[in-house]
């Protein structure tokens, strides 16, 4: 019997344990909470700019505000085995899919242009500007011919483009898609600014988690 009660208290410990160091945030129910309540009502109110084109906010009339997630939903709900975003109801997936800091705003057609492709750094001879007229830097090439299809952003927010990664991956056990050694490139190249650092505190503010790669960038080097 001694040994059924201690077996059992090492069982309810390891269940207590897991959930208090179950990393990411619990604040935010789900994603359309944080659309409809948070992204441009409490972070982004009528200031900023959107991550991948630098285009203030507000846009021209004839653009759409969307929130891009930089990790992309798609991969979120893979990752917790769900067939698709739409139908996923597994709880660490509504809360990752919610947390602000993989939540950027971003004009409607460049969010669609991105989708779900992986990140890469793409040869200028390619010319894969997409949308040089809007979005001067924001490269995208084709899936024809059987090649992958990647996304290149401008190189002034690499650097938050690879924290945001970094945090996904370590607060909800995400993969980086053999993106890790690039992404540490970017965080060095680009590391966090003032803008960033406003950011992190004010989400912080709303969902009372930090992104620790940018309250010290340096932190990367050991993953």
């Amino acid at each position: 019997m001694r040994i059924i009660n201690k077996l059992a208290t090492i069982f309810l410990l390891l269940i207590v344990s897991t959930f208090l160091y179950a990393g990411g945030q619990y604040y935010i129910k789900d994603y359309q909470i944080t659309r409809s309540q948070y992204i441009f009502k409490k972070l982004y109110i009528n200031t900023g700019e959107s991550l991948y084109c630098g285009t203030p906010i507000p846009f021209p009339s004839t653009e759409t505000l969307t929130a891009e997630h930089v990790y992309a939903a798609d991969w979120i709900a893979s990752h917790f085995e769900c067939s698709n975003r739409i139908t996923c109801k597994h709880p660490d997936y509504k809360r990752a899919e919610a947390d602000l800091h993989n939540l950027w705003p971003e004009l409607g057609r460049i969010n669609s242009s991105r989708s779900n492709l992986i990140f890469n750094e793409i040869d200028d001879s390619l010319n894969a500007h997409r949308f040089k007229e809007l979005c001067d830097d924001f490269e995208r090439t084709s899936a024809s011919g059987g090649n992958t299809a990647y996304v290149e952003p401008r190189d002034s927010v690499k650097g938050n483009i690879a924290r945001s990664l970094f945090y996904m991956h370590v607060e909800y056990g995400l993969p980086l898609k053999s993106m890790k050694p690039m992404l540490k490139r970017w965080n060095t190249l680009d590391p966090p600014n003032k803008h960033e650092y406003w950011r992190n505190e004010r989400i912080h503010q709303l969902q009372q988690i930090r992104n620790q790669f940018i309250d010290d960038h340096h932190l990367v080097d050991s993953l």
